[in-house]
């Protein structure tokens, strides 16, 4: 009756606001009000309340409303700059709130690299010189391309005309903002600022050999030095609650801790897909299948639909659907051994110990994963959540992740 009236009456709504509000300043201020006071202002709340939890009519719950405020303003005292604290406690709230969601319910992640591609998209960047050469937006479409799709525009154009005598390697220039980066190119002895340049710009751009040592480059001034579009990662919600009741199934994306695990970056967050389980037996065919106790994985498994609907006809390539690739099928399609160190020929079985899991990245052909790192798998204490909800950018992958 209480939650009906309360829905459906705005004094009811009023009088319990004013209630939990007296009995909140009078907890903060118990140790400072004289007993008798203490129990008056007490005596008031607690009579309002079974006022308003019961039958009572909506006038006589008016005056009493009335008679607790006039209580309380006689005997509570006034907090000094009370809308200051007022706002105060409404953020330290507002923060609890976000670090418990974070850390027991949903945490945001961002894709940095492309090993999960073309399931999830890390950071790329797209040269848009030669055949691919096209104009900057306008400044409104360069914002909507931002807002929307996630897609930045970086161009810079010569000032002086000249060789290329120095390149300095691109730095952050605030901390935790990652995409804000500058770097100077000397030109003629000009130093000139380029902004949002991305890590390997210098070989990219033919400024630098490999190893950063400038090379022979002349510009005119005004000619174009380098152009191309940033594409950020998906940015997703991590559900934190279903593995505190079970263990993660096979053919699910989760997202785990590296600590100081061998190989991998330490002290990070990965996303892979998940192969393998404790006590399991794992090798990768020839035919770009994994095996789990010599059962094949097929499309037909929950999690690898997309994975294995590759034409087999066709060498793996690169954010591409391509199954699981082992060393003999890298070097046939790429010349060397690549990461597949753990898994170099069809033969090559390993046995998951107990408690571990062994996980690929979809983008066999650009993910650093169980085939590549100095121990192929990791203890199931480390896994955090999995793959939720892409809420950024709004692309066809904008939506719950079912891959």
């Amino acid at each position: 009756m209480y939650y009906f009236r309360w829905l459906t009456s705005k004094t009811i709504r009023q009088t319990a606001e004013l209630i939990d509000t007296v009995e909140k300043i009078l907890n903060h201020q118990r140790d400072q009000l004289a007993p008798d006071v203490v129990i008056r202002v007490g005596n008031a709340v607690t009579e309002t309340r079974r006022m308003v939890r019961s039958a009572a009519p909506v006038s006589a719950i008016e005056q009493q409303a009335a008679r607790l405020e006039e209580t309380a303003n006689a005997w509570l005292k006034n907090y000094p700059d009370r809308d200051i604290r007022e706002y105060v406690l409404m953020f330290l709230e507002i923060a609890v709130l976000i670090l418990g969601s974070r850390a027991f319910l949903i945490q945001p992640m961002v894709i940095p690299t492309g090993s999960a591609q073309p399931t999830l998209w890390g950071i790329t960047s797209v040269p848009l010189e030669g055949e691919k050469a096209v104009e900057v937006p306008s400044l409104p479409g360069r914002l909507w391309d931002l807002f929307i799709k996630g897609d930045a525009y970086i161009w810079a154009d010569a000032e002086v005309s000249g060789p290329v005598t120095a390149v300095e390697k691109p730095s952050t220039v605030i901390p935790f903002i990652p995409f804000l980066t500058k770097a100077t190119l000397v030109i003629a002895g000009h130093p000139q600022t380029l902004w949002f340049v991305p890590d390997d710009y210098g070989p990219r751009y033919g400024f630098t050999t490999s190893k950063w040592q400038p090379l022979s480059r002349d510009f005119t001034k005004g000619e174009r030095i380098l152009h191309e579009k940033i594409r950020s990662g998906d940015h997703l919600f991590v559900e934190r609650v279903s593995y505190n009741f079970r263990r993660p199934h096979r053919g699910e994306t989760i997202v785990f801790r590296s600590e100081n695990h061998p190989g991998m970056t330490p002290n990070t967050h990965y996303i892979k897909r998940l192969v393998g389980l404790g006590g399991e037996r794992v090798r990768i065919g020839d035919d770009r299948h994994t095996y789990i106790n010599d059962r094949a994985l097929t499309t037909n498994d929950f999690g690898f639909e997309h994975v294995y609907s590759f034409d087999p006809t066709k060498k793996p390539e690169p954010d591409h659907y391509s199954g699981h690739v082992n060393g003999t099928v890298w070097r046939w399609a790429r010349g060397d051994w690549g990461p597949t160190a753990n898994f170099p020929d069809e033969k090559t079985e390993y046995t998951i110990r107990p408690g571990h899991y062994v996980c690929f990245g979809d983008n066999t052909m650009n993910s650093a994963d169980s085939r590549y790192w100095g121990e192929p798998d990791f203890p199931q204490e480390r896994v955090i959540g999995k793959s939720c909800f892409v809420f950024w950018p709004f692309t066809e992958r904008f939506g719950w992740n079912r891959r």
